[in-house]
């Protein structure tokens, strides 16, 4: 059970990453247009290639793995995670008493980092969902009349 912990946060804790600060910025590298040549499709079928939709997902799929060790804990009654978390929360170093305070406190930075993404959003999904290389020319022109739209729109409501 330990090793199936080990694995999700492997996977998952680059994810986040990615979601977060990773594909901006590699979005602006240019030895990185052949990554996303080849991820684009990945991305559009997974999470429509929206880093708030990537978070969320990956909160969901936590939640299902939460939920299913829940249901399969009422049939298991051996089945104990107690051992795998207080070794994580003493390799962590977190006192005994603060460890609900430390779940409660992950689970707002979860929320944090949804926030935040929501907060770069700049587009519409049906925007963001379009494969880079089957963009013609009228949609690029109509993305861009878009774009200028919206910051005119920003900039008159932040106009005093």
């Amino acid at each position: 059970m330990t090793i199936f912990f080990a694995i999700l946060v492997i996977i998952i804790c680059p994810l986040v990453l990615y979601a977060l600060v990773g594909r901006q910025w590699l979005k602006k590298q240019s030895w990185a247009q052949g990554f996303f040549a080849w991820i684009d499709p990945v991305e559009l079928a997974l999470f429509k290639k929206s880093e708030t939709i990537l978070m969320g997902r990956l909160l969901w799929v936590g939640s299902l793995f939460v939920s299913l060790y829940d249901g399969i804990a009422v049939f298991a009654s051996s089945l104990d995670l107690t051992p795998i978390t207080t070794r994580i929360m003493d390799f962590l170093h977190i006192p005994q008493d603060l460890r609900g305070l430390t779940v409660s406190g992950f689970l707002m930075a979860i929320g944090l980092m949804i926030n935040n993404l929501r907060k770069k959003v700049t587009k519409p999904i049906e925007l963001v969902a379009v494969s880079d290389s089957a963009v013609t020319p009228v949609q690029a022109t109509a993305m861009a009349q878009a774009d200028a739209a919206k910051d005119e729109a920003v900039a008159a409501v932040k106009a005093p």
